[in-house]
C-alpha cells in the first residue's frame, strides 16, 4: 500500500474514530443505568479524501510536526455495504514525530448520516490500530447524543462501533 493510502487509512481508522467517540455522563439522581443503542459502520478507504497541512517547514514527506493538521473525508456504509453517509474529521497534531505513525493527534469528527448528524472527540497516535473516543452530540435522530465510539483499522478502511447512551 502506498505511503499516502496507508496514511490515510491509519487516519482514517483513527478518526472515524475521531468522527464519533462519546464518553456518557450518568444522572445521579437515576437509579437505573440508561438504555443503550449501539450503532455499527464501516469506514471506507475506496472515495475518500485526505490533506495533510504542513504548518511547519521539514524535508521528512514522512514526519507530522507539532501544529501540523490533518483533514479527511470517508464514505460510510452499514452492515450491508449500502451508503448511509460520509465522516468530516479533522485534527490537530499535538505531539509531532519524524515518523508520522508515532504522532498524536486530538481530533474533531462529525458523521453525516441520513437522518442526522453525530460529533464526537477523541486523541489518538496516528499507527494504532484503534482508538476509543466520545460522542459529544448529535442533531436529527441522534439530538443531545452521548456515547463512545471505538474504531478499528481494517484493510479497506475502518469498522465504527458506536454505543449511544440514554
Amino acid at each position: 500500500m502506498p505511503h499516502t493510502s496507508r496514511v490515510s487509512a491509519v487516519l482514517a481508522a483513527t478518526a472515524a474514530a475521531a468522527a464519533t467517540t462519546a464518553v456518557a455522563v450518568l444522572s445521579g439522581a437515576s437509579a437505573q443505568a440508561p438504555a443503550t443503542r449501539t450503532l455499527t459502520f464501516h469506514e471506507l478507504d475506496k472515495g475518500a479524501t485526505f490533506v495533510h497541512v504542513r504548518n511547519t517547514p521539514t524535508k521528512n514527506q514522512r514526519s507530522n510536526q507539532l501544529g501540523d493538521q490533518i483533514v479527511f473525508t470517508n464514505p460510510v456504509t452499514d452492515r450491508s455495504g449500502a451508503r448511509v453517509g460520509r465522516s468530516h474529521v479533522s485534527c490537530v497534531t499535538t505531539v509531532g514525530a519524524k515518523d508520522f505513525r508515532k504522532s498524536t493527534l486530538t481530533c474533531t469528527a462529525i458523521l453525516h448520516l441520513r437522518d442526522g448528524d453525530l460529533t464526537g472527540q477523541f486523541v489518538t497516535v496516528a499507527g494504532a490500530e484503534s482508538t476509543t473516543g466520545a460522542i459529544t452530540g448529535g442533531t436529527g435522530a441522534y439530538a443531545n447524543a452521548r456515547g463512545v465510539i471505538v474504531s478499528t483499522h481494517t484493510d479497506a478502511g475502518s469498522d465504527d462501533t458506536i454505543t449511544l447512551l440514554g
